[in-house]
């Protein structure tokens, strides 16, 4: 399986912080990306904090209908808030973790594409491949967070999810 784990607020779409997920919406070329991604053999998947559960601003959303519909594989959700001292809000490990046991992956060939540096970071603990999106808080990530995720490098930096995409799928050289 070759696993792509992407995030969802300010990587596919809504305000780089999304407080009630009824107000999500994505961003031109989000469909086109996961379609770019599944016909190329990539299997999406979204992993992605969302406190809004944890805070009962959630209304009962049905993310599966929003992941199911946008077509991604499998989604991984923490539905924590940042005092629950859980294992799975990212920027630590758990939701990588819990997709490496249910599919057996080997996190090393695998790519997390977000926004933030916790994504970044998330994913650079576990050894994915990163890829950094300009889109929700790209740019506070890779200026004035940096030293958040200093250890980690990202193998390429796009302007929105298709543009990673787009890399991907085709190839391409770093641009960053």
């Amino acid at each position: 399986m070759k696993a792509v784990f992407i995030d969802r607020d300010g990587t596919m779409g809504g305000d780089y912080y999304v407080e009630f997920p009824q107000d999500y919406y994505p961003y031109d070329g989000t469909r086109e990306a996961f379609e770019l991604l599944n016909k190329n053999g990539f299997s999406p998947i979204i992993f992605t904090n969302q406190s809004c559960i944890a805070r009962k601003k959630d209304g009962g959303y049905d993310f599966a209908a929003e992941f199911r519909e946008i077509g991604a594989k499998d989604w991984f959700i923490c539905p924590h808030d940042n005092g629950d001292n859980c294992n799975c809000r990212k920027p630590k490990t758990g939701l990588l973790e819990q997709a490496k046991e249910k599919y057996n992956l080997d996190l090393s060939d695998c790519y997390v594409i977000g926004d933030r540096w916790s994504d970044m970071a998330s994913g650079g603990k576990m050894g994915c491949k990163l890829i950094l999106v300009m889109t929700g808080r790209g740019e506070e990530s890779l200026n004035c967070d940096r030293e958040k995720w200093a250890d980690y490098q990202p193998v390429y930096i796009a302007e929105n999810l298709y543009q990673a995409a787009v890399w991907l799928c085709g190839g391409g050289t770093y641009e960053g």
